[in-house]
Formats: C-alpha cells, sequence, structure tokens
C-alpha cells in the first residue's frame, strides 16, 4: 500500500523522526515541475535537479505571491524561495513557485498531489508553504491569486480565490503520512473593497497526522514587514528553523510564536494546532 505523506501554511518542516538522521536521506533538491500555464510569464522562480524525482520521503510545495493586481506586497517572493533553500537543506524535495495566477495555483496544486502519491514511504512528510494575501468569507479561508482585481467582494472570492481546505483535502486524500500546512498569509487589505470585511484569516482543525501554521491568530492580521527581506512571521521561522535540528516541531513552532510576539510588541501572536501522531523533529529526533 502506498504511503504518502503532505506543508502550505506556513511553515515547512524537518526530516523524518523514526530515528534517521538527514544524512540517510536522497540528496534533496529544489525543482521546478515545469508547464507553461504554472507561472506567470515574468515572474518564474525555480531550480532544477533531477526533476520528477519522487525517491524522497519528504516532499514540499512552496509558493510566493508579491505582484498583485491590487495592493501587491514587498516580501513573499523572497519569503518562497528562502523557505525553498531551508527546506532543501533540511532535506526536503522543494516545488518552488512564485506569483501565480488562480489557474496557476490550481495546476501546481495537482503537480504536487501527484508526486504526493507517487512518494512511496511509510514515514513520508507533505510540507505546502505559502506567502502572499489571504482572506475569509463565512468562517472559510481563502488564497489568493494576483489577478485579484476582479475580487470586490465576498461572493468574488469565493468564485476567484484558492480555497484553504482544498490544499488540506487534497495533501490528505494524496499522501497517508504527515502533512504540515504553513501560511504566513494574513496581510492587510487583501482586495478592494475587503476594509469593509472580515479581516484575517480563521482557525482550521487539522485532521489526525496534520499540522496547520498561521502566521497570526484569527481574526488578526500579519506585517509585511517592508523594510525587510522577510516578512515578520518567515523571518522568525527561518531563523528558528536554522536552529532546529533534532528540535521537535511543536517546540520550533512555540519558539517561533514568542519571537513574533515580542519583535511586534505584542500585535502580531502566531498560532498553530497540530493533531500529529507520531512525532516530527528537524533532523530527526534524538
Amino acid at each position: 500500500m502506498k504511503q504518502l505523506l503532505t506543508f502550505f501554511v506556513i511553515a515547512w518542516l524537518v526530516s523524518g523522526c523514526g530515528g534517521g538522521t538527514q544524512s540517510s536521506l536522497p540528496p534533496p533538491h529544489v525543482i521546478d515541475d515545469g508547464g507553461t500555464q504554472s507561472t506567470t510569464s515574468d515572474t518564474t522562480s525555480s531550480r532544477k535537479t533531477q526533476p520528477g524525482s519522487t525517491d524522497n520521503p519528504q516532499q514540499a510545495l512552496v509558493i510566493g505571491n508579491s505582484h498583485y493586481e491590487f495592493s501587491p506586497l514587498t516580501n513573499p517572493d523572497n519569503d518562497a524561495k528562502d523557505m525553498a533553500d531551508a527546506l532543501a537543506q533540511m532535506g526536503f524535495d522543494v516545488t518552488l513557485k512564485t506569483n501565480l495566477n488562480h489557474q496557476a495555483m490550481v495546476d501546481v496544486l495537482d503537480q504536487f498531489g501527484k508526486r504526493l502519491r507517487d512518494t512511496q514511504a511509510k514515514d513520508s512528510v507533505g510540507l505546502f508553504y505559502f506567502a502572499g494575501h489571504g482572506a475569509r468569507s463565512g468562517g472559510e479561508n481563502y488564497l489568493l491569486p494576483i489577478n485579484n482585481a476582479q475580487i470586490t467582494t465576498e461572493p468574488t472570492l469565493k468564485k476567484n480565490a484558492f480555497h484553504a481546505k482544498t490544499v488540506l483535502a487534497r495533501m490528505e486524500e494524496d499522501n497517508k503520512g504527515m502533512n504540515l500546512i504553513v501560511l504566513d498569509a494574513c496581510r492587510d487589505n487583501p482586495y478592494e473593497g475587503s476594509r469593509t470585511l472580515t479581516r484575517g484569516l480563521n482557525r482550521m482543525p487539522p485532521p489526525v497526522g496534520a499540522l496547520i501554521a498561521f502566521a497570526t491568530k484569527a481574526g488578526k492580521t500579519a506585517s509585511d514587514n517592508s523594510d525587510g527581506r522577510n516578512g515578520l512571521y518567515t523571518k522568525h521561522l527561518l531563523d528558528a528553523l536554522a536552529g532546529a535540528e533534532h528540535q521537535r516541531i511543536e517546540d520550533v513552532f512555540m519558539q517561533v510564536r514568542d519571537s513574533v510576539n515580542e519583535d511586534s510588541n505584542g500585535t502580531q501572536e502566531p498560532w498553530y494546532q497540530a493533531s500529529l501522531n507520531r512525532p516530527f523533529c528537524f533532523g530527526g529526533c534524538q
């Protein structure tokens, strides 16, 4: 029986906790699954090594959307690229995409689902990371593609944005291992007219075997940190990952929460929910 595994949020993460070390895994790499419709023509960001390989039980899809038609952002491109590098260093095979329109987001999730299905390992880990605009409507969370000029109301949000539950459901279906989602997607003013609507994202209870991390708590917005290279949340997540070898994933996200809360003077408090059925540590649990 195939044993699969699935990021995004939001954040990334680790070598399996089954007692192995990072050096025992196949060589990590950052890939692009290809396809002319998978990214906008002038903003493709990818690195290729062994494209199509599914030997590695740790697979990640990393997306960063900055070049929005309405309310562009400063850092998601950098956030995605730096996160992809960090995950590759920790043993993941990473598919990196930037500045995707709605159809491109659908396409890359389909490609990622196939990679998860083709990965055969009982200790598999799938990770989805997204940096960009996010919004909620009717208690549901949506990730915004860069062609957001047509999103002005809640009905157009539901029609033209990417439902976060789609990511979670697809990973759960295609990967029977561990699924990790990291969403740095709570920036302010995600689409025209949104100031009259509910801001921020809503909690998403994870299924068994999954962890979901958000850049800030429900109903609040996160800083794009326009004076730095990375958004505030991803900046501290990268710092935590740099020293995370052999740390349990829950400890890493607690560190990120405390660091962001302190750096923002209490205005941004990340949170995560987990229903993991086995330990998971960066670089393997000792």
